[in-house]
């Protein structure tokens, strides 16, 4: 007797449904949107992916190039990374420009120089997160050397310096545990470096573990991962080579980065940011900033101060110590927390040390209470410390946060601070004083460097003379052309309430005026002065499945939508939800009308944060979206506030704040109102749900309850991916399923070849297949009846 194989038995099983569902099916419905034949001269996922980028600066920052010249003025630095989809590689390299004055000066306008020279290259085959690339921190130590981070190799991360003229590395560190970040004396022989500890929930010898306030995933697979583990570091100093000695108890992560370390350039002392959860308390009184901070961003220490569910992590005040080195004794600078906050803020440059280590200037610290009782000062400062007597001096009030403080190039005694927006400058004169200089007349007068770039300009390197001249000194992607890749132009619009939107919108080499496409509205953020390549443009990384341009290959218009309206936006979680889907539906009518659009081709993509107010949109909102993706998405269910417990302080109390009250005691019918796991039969959209890493974390309960009412879903899992997608191959996974997706659902396209790594004639068949029967079931659910959701969301 024959067997029908599992794949027969399926479909003969969705035939069987489809002619009970048949009688509802309207025959308007049936017939798909014309199959798209694509813009030839469009770029390609790969041609997306493989793009050149600029790493360091980070976020293309000008002070932060500026730093990257040597201190002799002549040679520049950047750090940039291309994809080798062949190799399923990122390659890493750190460029040194020619900016010797005399030779910028030779120049023509606007004149191309010789290409950069490549110092050192890194083929990463490993760089799985696009917010911890496996090539960092890389700083001048000389004007021969550069120092930095690294993952060679596939090994931990460790200290390395680099000779730029013979290229020869030196690795400064060996530490099993890795380095996190580091610091070291100026002949490279004390390198102090903040390095991981193990902390898995069962410990050596215990059969058992007591949860308390752990994560569900740091107890269930943080024992071998340590992504998953409830992460603590330690201060360690390596002395000329070998394994690195503690440097103090290890702390637990907190504040969203690494702190780092500090020494001075004779190798005695390091300053060393220590977090302190059981003073913050006590100094949200005292300091005005470390109590806005708190709220702001530590808010689970205040609704929890028995830590009974959370740990303080997101935001935690941390003071300064210094240790001597010699032998590790510990000396409070002062008892008094610095005014950093969460984020890059924990990485910003602030002590800057004399050449001979006698004293270090630090900026953006608060100070301790006078001797004589009165109240301490709320505003933060810049002082002068001296470590052997552990005297210190304030010469400078603050008048916002420290963004960051420099060394002046060629002028030892010259500091140059960002306070909040304001650029300072401070002398220190010979009899030791500091004075305050007018930072116009200080506006530098020589040959400066900055990212030249636009919304459809590619970031390259330029230097400009005090004229106004510029030398263009790379090329990083020749291949990119204007014509070929899209315009992208401001977009302006007014949501459903009259509040006013700008963002971007993205439309292919011979777009049709007057033509109706459809639309593709990719969330997260805009600004109109940033190169816009594949995702939000507001920052680098983070691009993960928005394929950007590549969508307009196949004629698809991208919107590209700002996180809220840039005025009357609403400041909680409940109705920035409601915003958002205003904000979509009133971009998507103002499209329509300008017969740009065609409302029933509409899809929408979110990511993170944006994935949550995507979801919702889906549920409770009549905006046309036929088709969306969610990638790795945060979620207001009930299944992501449980599995997301004790993650990160305040996360339960902002899943609470979106559905207005738990889902207990007198708000749980206002939970169940706006919880859209409970909603599900109201979601007309396909579908497509990504989930980075071995662990889903949210839409899970989405997922499945789509699939139980026989809705198109279809989740994608990639178990090596982190928040950021990096690694070639997970990008063009996600990147090229979202083109797929989305030229299925909104033009009836469907791929013919293989271009995936790994993919076959068969995979994209099977691919096609499963969509094919989804479309069936779409038309099924949308002669359903619409959803009782009176109220849902409100």
């Amino acid at each position: 007797m024959s067997r029908s194989s599992p794949g027969r038995r399926l479909r003969a099983a969705s035939r069987r449904l489809l002619r009970l569902l048949a009688p509802f099916v309207l025959p308007v419905l049936v017939s798909a949107p014309a199959r798209a034949e694509g813009y030839a001269g469009g770029p390609t996922v790969q041609d997306v992916v493989e793009f050149t980028r600029i790493v360091q600066p980070f976020n293309h920052d000008a002070d932060t190039l500026r730093q990257q010249v040597s201190p002799d003025g002549r040679q520049a630095f950047i750090v940039t990374r291309r994809a080798l989809v062949a190799r399923d590689v990122n390659r890493f390299e750190i460029l040194l420009l020619d900016v010797a004055p005399e030779r910028l000066a030779a120049a023509g306008r606007d004149a191309r120089r010789d290409p950069p020279r490549a110092a050192w290259v890194l083929d990463a085959h490993d760089d799985g997160d696009d917010a911890d690339p496996p090539l960092q921190d890389v700083r001048w130590a000389g004007n021969r050397t550069l120092v930095f981070r690294a993952r060679v190799q596939g090994q931990p991360f460790q200290a390395y310096a680099l000779d730029v003229g013979t290229r020869r590395l030196q690795q400064l560190t060996y530490d099993a545990d890795g380095v996190a970040s580091f610091d070291l004396s100026a002949d490279r022989r004390r390198v102090v470096y903040l390095a991981p500890v193990p902390t898995p929930p069962l410990k050596p010898g215990a059969h058992g573990v007591v949860v308390g306030n752990q994560s569900f995933w740091s107890v269930m697979f943080g024992q071998h991962d340590r992504r998953a583990q409830q992460r603590r570091y330690q201060y360690r100093l390596a002395d000329g080579g070998g394994p690195g000695r503690a440097l103090g108890e290890p702390f637990a992560e907190s504040s969203s980065r690494y702190p780092r370390p500090s020494v001075s350039p004779d190798g005695r002392w390091a300053l060393l940011p220590r977090y302190d959860a059981e003073r913050q308390p006590t100094w949200a009184l005292r300091y005005p900033l470390v109590a806005d901070a708190a709220a702001r961003y530590g808010a689970g220490a205040l609704q929890d101060p028995l830590q009974y569910y959370s740990r303080p992590y997101s935001y935690v005040a941390r003071r300064l110590v210094a240790v001597r080195l010699d032998n590790g004794r510990e000396q409070a600078v002062f008892d008094a927390p610095d005014d950093t906050l969460p984020g890059l803020s924990q990485l910003r440059p602030d002590r800057l040390w004399r050449a001979d280590g006698a004293s270090v200037v630090i900026a953006g610290t608060n100070l301790p209470p006078p001797a004589d009782g009165q109240p301490a000062s709320p505003a933060p400062h810049v002082v002068e410390y001296w470590p052997d007597s552990g005297r210190w001096h304030a010469f400078a009030e603050l008048k916002s946060r420290l963004v960051a403080a420099w060394p002046v190039a060629g002028r030892s005694d010259v500091v140059e601070l960002l306070d909040g927006a304001t650029r300072r400058r401070f002398a220190r004169s010979p009899d030791g004083r500091w004075r305050e200089l007018d930072a116009a007349a200080e506006a530098a007068s020589g040959w400066t460097l900055r990212i030249d770039e636009a919304l459809n300009q590619p970031p390259d390197v330029v230097a400009v003379a005090p004229d106004g001249r510029t030398v263009r000194l790379t090329e990083l992607n020749p291949r990119y052309q204007p014509v070929v890749w899209g315009t992208m132009r401001p977009y302006a619009w007014r949501d459903t309430k009259g509040r006013p939107w700008q963002g971007g919108l993205m439309t292919p080499a011979g777009h049709e005026r007057g033509a109706r496409h459809a639309l593709v509205i990719q969330t997260y953020g805009f600004s109109p002065e940033r190169f816009y390549l594949d995702g939000p443009n507001q920052f680098s990384g983070y691009t993960s499945g928005f394929a950007g341009r590549a969508f307009l290959r196949e004629g698809l218009l991208v919107l590209a939508m700002p996180w809220a309206a840039s005025s009357g936006a609403p400041d909680n979680e409940h109705e920035g939800i409601a915003a958002f889907a205003d904000g979509v539906a009133g971009a998507v009518e103002q499209l329509v009308a300008e017969g740009l659009v065609d409302r029933e081709r509409v899809g929408i993509i979110g990511w993170s944060a944006t994935g949550e107010r995507v979801l919702n949109l889906l549920t409770f909102s009549d905006a046309p979206m036929r088709a969306a993706s969610i990638l790795d998405g945060d979620a207001n269910t009930l299944f992501s506030l449980t599995v997301t417990y004790a993650v990160k302080d305040g996360i339960l109390r902002r899943k609470e704040q979106a559905n207005q009250g738990g889902p207990f005691g007198e708000a749980l019918q206002r939970w169940v109102r706006n919880d859209p796991s409970l909603h599900t039969d109201c979601m007309r959209a396909a579908l497509r749900i990504e989930s980075y890493g071995p662990l889903v974390q949210n839409n899970w309960d989405i997922y499945a309850l789509l699939r139980r009412q026989y809705k198109p879903a279809e989740m994608i899992v990639i178990p090596g991916g982190a928040h950021a997608l990096s690694r070639p191959a997970e990008r063009l996974l996600s990147l090229q399923g979202n083109v797929d997706w989305f030229r299925f659902w909104l033009l009836g396209g469907e791929r013919q070849a293989p271009v995936l790594p790994g993919e076959t004639a068969a995979d994209l068949q099977a691919q096609y297949t499963r969509w094919r029967q989804m479309a069936d079931l779409k038309r099924a659910d949308e002669a359903r009846p619409r959803c009782e959701r009176e109220g849902a969301g409100g």
